[in-house]
């Protein structure tokens, strides 16, 4: 079941996503370390970890796997998602970074679909 990375919408939204929030944090990154010390830290290495996951996952012949990656994956947009909420409920990001959030959740979605896929396949011996 091993997949190219790169040919999958869920990774390339995934690291899209990435890219953004990577911009979002520079931008931001003198009112993270004053309201919130170590959340920039935090939040890119969880929105690296949802595409890295996801690629590293499709390297894997076995479902099981794959869908285990997902998983990882899941967890890592739901820790992006509220460290992006928490940031706008501090004032550390405005409301234009709703899309932000927005697109976490669309990636999430999108993660629990490649892992319905991937697990609705049987496994080859």
């Amino acid at each position: 079941m091993t997949h190219n990375p790169l040919s999958l919408k869920v990774v390339q939204r995934a690291f899209a996503l990435s890219v953004d929030v990577h911009r979002m944090a520079d931008q931001a990154q003198d009112a993270m370390a004053r309201l919130s010390p170590g959340m920039r830290n935090q939040l890119l290495r969880a929105v690296n970890s949802i595409a890295l996951n996801l690629a590293e996952g499709t390297g894997h012949p076995s479902p099981a796997k794959v869908a285990a990656f997902c998983n990882t994956a899941i967890g890592s947009c739901n820790e992006v998602e509220l460290q992006l909420r928490l940031a706008r409920a501090l004032d550390i990001i405005s409301s234009d970074h709703e899309p932000l959030i927005e697109e976490v959740i669309e990636v999430r979605r999108m993660t629990f679909g490649f892992r319905k896929h991937v697990l609705a396949k049987p496994e080859r011996p």
